[in-house]
């Protein structure tokens, strides 16, 4: 494996030779930890791309995180995959948990032992997405990932954020797809805000989340649009936008 002194290069979305595998992803809880406070753990609205991309190396069977410096095996070989990512449940339901944690890093006493600490964390009820994976069947690995999501199953146990947090998977369909060349759509997933051409907000939320990492393996963040209910977009750039059965996504 290479060091953590990585770049990964973005594939191009390619028509003639790939094909679009959409799946359900759900579960009864979910966290996706924002970085922001030690106590107070606040979760991403929706699933960000870096976690996807563990998830279906899980899928397939290639191993994660180990240590910082070794890129994991599934960013290596996955890493670059354009997908799409969409809400199937609109309504946004979180809540806070309390609970106790013992963490040795608050002490700074030799002689006294970790301390007591109440931590607050937001979980999401009922998460529910669809995932959409632009795979080539004549590539071994992209074959194994269709081939696991069809049978909806999974090499490694899979999580949305935590591993008491199980994820299901549900194949729905593997089809062609085509490029947008339209300025004026009506995208069903999530984009970022720059992509767009006016400075409507109406039915988008709006949100801060990593989408990939730099050479050094820490993430990139970008202000992502998530559309809430079905309205028309007007975007810069049509063609990151690929479109299939009357809908239009953004690959990311």
């Amino acid at each position: 494996m290479k060091n953590n002194h990585f770049i990964q290069k973005e594939s191009k979305i390619d028509p003639d030779n790939d094909k679009l595998l959409i799946f359900r992803l759900f579960g009864n809880f979910a966290h996706f930890n924002q970085p922001i406070s030690n106590r107070f753990r606040n979760t991403y609205s929706i699933i960000p791309k870096t976690q996807l991309l563990g998830l279906i190396g899980s899928i397939a069977g290639l191993t994660g995180y180990k240590n910082n410096k070794l890129i994991p095996e599934y960013y290596q070989l996955i890493g670059s995959m354009r997908l799409f990512i969409k809400f199937c449940n609109t309504t946004e339901k979180k809540f806070t948990v309390k609970y106790n944690s013992f963490n040795s890093f608050l002490s700074n006493r030799v002689d006294a032992g970790p301390p007591n600490v109440i931590m607050q964390e937001q979980v999401l009820f009922d998460p529910d997405y669809e995932i959409g994976l632009l795979l080539n069947q004549n590539e071994g690995l992209h074959k194994k990932i269709i081939d696991n999501i069809k049978s909806n199953r999974s090499f490694f146990p899979i999580y949305l954020g935590k591993n008491e947090f199980f994820a299901n998977i549900k194949f729905i369909s593997l089809d062609s797809f085509s490029i947008n060349s339209l300025k004026e759509i009506n995208c069903q997933s999530i984009l970022p805000f720059d992509e767009l051409a006016g400075e409507s907000t109406i039915n988008l939320k709006l949100e801060m989340i990593p989408v990939d990492f730099n050479d050094k393996f820490k993430f990139i963040y970008k202000l992502m649009a998530m559309p809430i209910s079905e309205s028309k977009l007007i975007i810069k750039n049509p063609e990151k936008f690929i479109k299939s059965k009357g809908k239009t996504y953004y690959v990311i």
